[in-house]
C-alpha cells in the first residue's frame, strides 16, 4: 500500500507519531494554540525532524474520537463489488450515526457472520489535517484509524480483548479475526481506584455487548498495556471480572507513553491496516461492464466488415446480416444504460430522503444514560416511528366558503425495552427513574416475571411541527 514508515496521528490540541525500524523513534506533543494552518505545519517539520522522524510519506491514523467503528448488517450479496459495498455502506450509515455519509471517508470489512464492520470519519477533519501535513512538506500514502494497530497485537483469528491505559486516557477493542468489531475511548480523571473501577465497568460493558449484541463467541482473551501506576492493581481487578487469560503487552519503546502503542504496531506492521478509510467511487467510462461490452461489440463488427471484403463475395450477405445483428445488441446495450443511469438516479433521490430520517443516536444515548452499569442486561431494543398529518378548516361567517384551516404534522416514536434482572427490585428502581425523567413516558407490557421485563417508551423528545394554509373555494 504506502510503503511508509511513519505513522502519524494530528489532533485538534496534539500530535502523536511514531516510527520502525534500526532507529524507531516516537513523538507525543501538545500543539500551541496560538498557531494558525501554516504556522503548525511548520511547527511540526521541525518537531519531527528533531525526533528524527524518518522522511518521505506518512500513513495518517485517524484520532478516535473522529472516526466511527459499527458493526451492521448490510445485506449485500457474497459477490457484491468494493464499489457496490461501499454505497451500501453509505446508505446504512446515514440511518446509524449523525455524520453526513456522503461527506465520509470510509472502509467496509467482513467480520462476524453476515456483519460488516465500518469504520468512517468526515473528510473535512482529514482535509484539515492533510493540509497542515502539507505544510510540514509530507504527503499522506494512506488512512487508517487507531484500532488497526490494535487489530495485530495478536494474530489469533479467535475473539479477543486489547486495553491500553495511558497517564491521559483508556482505549479497548475487541477484535476478531483481525477486524476491530467494537472500539471504546475514556479520559482518565487521575484517581487511580477510581479510574480501574471505571475502566472494568467499561471492559464488562464491552464484552458483554460483543458477545450478546455483536454475534461474538465467548472472548477468552484479553491484551493489556498499561502504565505501571496502576498495571498491577488493574490486572488484579480484571482477573475478577474477565474470565479469560489476561497478557501484559510489553512496550514497544522502554520510554514512549502507551498511547503510541497502536501507532507503533502500524509503523513496524508489513501488511496494509486492516481499515483504510477511503472514497471509493462507482466505475466509470471504461470501467463500465456495458462500455466493454460495447467496445467488445464494435471491435467485433470491425472484424467481421474487414473479414468480409477479404472473403468470396457469397460471404457478404451473411456478414452483412450479423452486423445488423450486432448493431441491434449494441441498441440493446445502450437501452440497458439509460436505464440503469435512471434507477441511479432514483437512488440518489432516496438517499436525500434517508438523510431526512430521525436520528436514533440521541434518543439511544438518552436510554443509554438511565440503564445502570450492572443489574440490568438489555435483550432486545426496537424503535418505532409514527407520523401524523391532520387538517382542521376554517369556514366564513356564513358558512359557506372555506376561509382557511390549519394544517398539523406530529412525530411520535416509541422504544420496546426488553431486559434481564438479576433482582426484582432493579425493576421497580428502573421504573421510577423512567418515570422521573421528563424524556420518555413508561408502560409495562406483558406479564410481572421475577427475572425480565418489558417497558414500552415512548419519547416525549420529538415536537410537533404546524403550519397553516389559506384557500377558499366554493361549497
Amino acid at each position: 500500500m504506502t510503503g511508509a514508515k511513519l505513522v502519524i496521528e494530528i489532533r485538534s490540541n496534539r500530535v502523536l507519531a511514531a516510527w520502525g525500524g534500526r532507529r524507531a523513534g516516537w513523538v507525543d506533543d501538545a500543539i500551541p494554540e496560538e498557531l494558525d494552518h501554516d504556522a503548525r505545519g511548520v511547527w511540526l517539520k521541525e518537531k519531527l525532524t528533531n525526533a528524527g522522524a524518518p522522511a518521505g510519506k506518512v500513513l495518517l491514523a485517524v484520532p478516535r474520537r473522529e472516526a466511527v467503528l459499527l458493526q451492521l448488517e448490510l445485506g449485500a450479496p457474497d459477490d457484491a463489488s468494493e464499489s457496490d459495498l461501499h454505497s451500501i455502506a453509505r446508505l446504512s450509515l446515514g440511518s446509524h450515526s449523525t455524520l453526513d455519509a456522503h461527506a465520509c471517508i470510509l472502509d467496509v470489512v467482513k467480520s462476524v457472520d453476515s456483519r460488516h464492520a465500518v469504520c468512517a470519519a468526515p473528510a473535512e477533519i482529514v482535509d484539515e489535517v492533510k493540509r497542515d501535513l502539507k505544510a510540514a512538506g509530507r504527503s499522506v500514502a494512506g488512512v487508517t484509524n487507531r484500532s488497526s494497530g490494535l487489530a495485530i497485537v495478536s494474530s489469533t483469528e479467535k475473539p479477543y480483548l486489547v486495553l491500553v491505559v495511558g497517564t491521559r486516557e483508556v482505549e479497548l477493542a475487541v477484535i476478531n479475526d483481525g477486524v476491530p468489531v467494537l472500539a471504546r475511548h475514556l479520559n482518565r480523571n487521575g484517581d487511580v481506584d477510581s479510574d480501574i473501577a471505571k475502566i472494568v465497568s467499561e471492559v464488562h460493558r464491552a464484552v458483554t455487548s460483543a458477545t450478546m449484541v455483536g454475534g461474538l463467541r465467548e472472548i477468552n482473551a484479553g491484551y493489556v498495556h498499561a502504565e505501571p501506576g496502576l498495571r498491577r492493581d488493574l490486572m488484579q481487578h480484571l482477573g475478577d471480572e474477565f474470565s479469560g487469560v489476561l497478557h501484559e503487552v510489553p512496550s514497544v519503546i522502554g520510554s514512549a507513553p502507551q498511547e503510541i502503542l497502536p501507532l507503533m504496531l502500524l509503523a513496524e506492521s508489513n501488511s496494509l491496516p486492516v481499515m483504510q478509510l477511503r472514497r471509493v467511487r462507482p466505475p466509470a467510462g471504461f470501467q463500465l461492464p456495458q462500455i466493454r461490452i460495447a467496445a467488445g461489440l464494435a471491435a467485433l463488427a470491425f472484424i467481421i466488415i474487414v473479414g468480409g471484403w477479404i472473403v468470396l463475395g457469397q460471404q457478404r450477405a451473411s456478414v452483412r446480416s450479423r452486423i445488423g445483428k450486432l448493431r441491434t445488441e449494441l441498441g440493446q446495450l445502450q437501452v440497458k444504460e439509460r436505464a440503469h443511469l435512471r434507477e441511479e438516479a432514483r437512488l440518489t433521490h432516496l438517499e436525500a430522503l434517508i438523510q431526512n430520517e430521525p436520528v436514533w443516536s440521541g434518543h439511544l444515548g438518552a436510554i443509554n444514560e438511565l440503564i445502570p452499569e450492572k443489574g440490568i442486561v438489555v435483550d432486545r431494543l426496537v424503535g418505532s416511528e409514527s407520523h401524523a398529518v391532520s387538517f382542521v378548516a376554517q369556514r366564513d361567517s356564513r358558512g359557506r366558503r372555506y376561509a382557511g384551516g390549519n394544517w398539523s404534522e406530529s412525530t411520535s416514536l416509541v422504544f420496546d425495552l426488553n431486559a434481564s434482572v438479576g433482582d426484582r427490585g432493579e425493576i421497580t428502581r428502573f421504573r421510577q427513574k423512567l418515570i422521573d425523567d421528563p424524556r420518555f413516558d413508561v408502560e409495562s407490557q406483558g406479564p410481572e416475571l421475577p427475572d425480565r421485563f418489558l417497558f414500552e417508551l415512548t419519547s416525549t423528545m420529538q415536537l410537533s411541527n404546524y403550519r397553516s394554509s389559506e384557500g377558499s373555494s366554493d361549497e
